[in-house]
């Protein structure tokens, strides 16, 4: 890879690789500007540690990039948490994109029909198993709080949730 050495290399194939790595986020996350925020930090990571990549050939470039990209996934839903917690307790905002980008960018990653195959596949489960999901994955409730309100063990609700969700990929 050219990059290692020569800037100009590494902008090309930062343009090459911007809007997969943008895609990649934005079906994970489900939310543009998040999904732009990483690609960002997945590729200045990949700018600073450039010199550390050992493959030769474009698609091991890639694999690469996207294994950062994996990496910095892993670390935004392991810090998110405490982040939307901090800004929502100080009453922030960050920053947004104008709604024609996020759009664009959803429109780019798939996710309006996404959204309706997820749907359509929810409606299609257990309603028990529907309602786990919905309330531990969309509403973000705990799995306690859930085994309260149902009346049965925390580990019946992560059952639910568990094949709920296998259910779900599968069906999407």
């Amino acid at each position: 890879m050219r990059s290692v050495e020569d800037a100009e290399a590494f902008r090309e194939f930062y343009v090459e690789n911007a809007q997969r790595v943008v895609v990649f986020f934005t079906r994970r996350t489900l939310n543009a500007e998040v999904a732009l925020d990483l690609a960002a930090e997945t590729f200045a990571v990949a700018l600073q540690r450039r010199r550390q990549f050992r493959g030769g050939t474009d698609a091991e470039a890639e694999a690469w990039l996207f294994a950062i990209a994996r990496s910095q996934l892993s670390h935004y839903w392991r810090r998110g948490v405490a982040e939307r917690r901090a800004l929502e307790q100080i009453g922030l905002d960050p920053p947004s994109l104008a709604q024609l980008e996020l759009d664009r960018i959803e429109e780019l990653a798939g996710l309006p029909e996404l959204r309706r195959r997820v749907q359509h596949a929810i409606s299609g489960l257990n309603p028990q198993q529907a309602y786990a999901v919905t309330q531990r994955i969309v509403e973000e409730r705990e799995y306690d709080d859930l085994a309260a309100e149902l009346g049965v063990s925390q580990d019946v609700v992560r059952a639910r949730v568990s094949r709920g969700l296998r259910a779900l990929a599968a069906a999407v």
